[in-house]
This record gives structure tokens, C-alpha cells and sequence, in this order.
């Protein structure tokens, strides 16, 4: 089985950052790990980039086969909503998934 990485980039505006961080470490990150075969979640802040994100959560998923039950599942579709309601309109994110290649 392949391991999926999933990746979240996100903004935040500089007056809610402190919140943001608070909520995603305390609340976010747990929830995301309550789902069957979610293995790790770790955060980043960007240092150097082309992009304006300012910060990266990186999932790890067990196989792609979890990784796409998570996707369809209502635990997914309910932190989206958390997400959207607490941060939708002073945060712009991109989401991508990569599934291990090598080795």
C-alpha cells in the first residue's frame, strides 16, 4: 500500500493568526486524526516560497484507499464546514494529495 501525503496551503490574515493557530494545533489537527488510517498531521510556516501562502498542514494517510474513503466521508465534509465557518473569509486555501512513488 502507498502512502498519501495530503497537503493543505493556506493564508490567514495577520489579525486572526493568532486564533488560527490556536484553533488549528488545538482543534483541527486532533479531529483530522480521529479518522480511521489517518497516520500524522504537521504544520508549517513558510520560510521561502512563490506563493502566497504563508502555511502548509501536511496529513499523512495509511494507503490511497483511505485516503479516498476520507475524502467521501462526512467526518471530511463536517471539518470543511468547521473550517469554512471559523476561517472562510480571512483565509484562502489550496488543497493537494500525492500518493508515494518511491521508494
Amino acid at each position: 500500500m502507498a502512502v498519501v501525503l495530503f497537503t493543505v496551503r493556506a493564508t490567514i490574515n495577520a489579525d486572526q493568526e493568532e486564533r488560527y493557530n490556536h484553533w488549528y494545533h488545538k482543534e483541527h489537527c486532533p479531529q483530522v486524526l480521529r479518522f480511521a488510517g489517518a497516520v500524522s498531521a504537521k504544520r508549517y510556516k513558510t520560510i521561502l516560497s512563490d506563493e502566497a501562502y504563508q502555511y502548509m498542514a501536511v496529513y499523512e494517510f495509511e494507503s490511497e484507499e483511505t485516503f479516498e474513503r476520507f475524502q467521501a466521508s462526512d467526518h471530511f465534509k463536517e471539518l470543511l464546514a468547521d473550517y469554512d465557518a471559523n476561517f472562510g473569509d480571512v483565509s484562502t486555501r489550496r488543497r493537494d494529495a500525492y500518493v508515494q512513488v518511491w521508494p
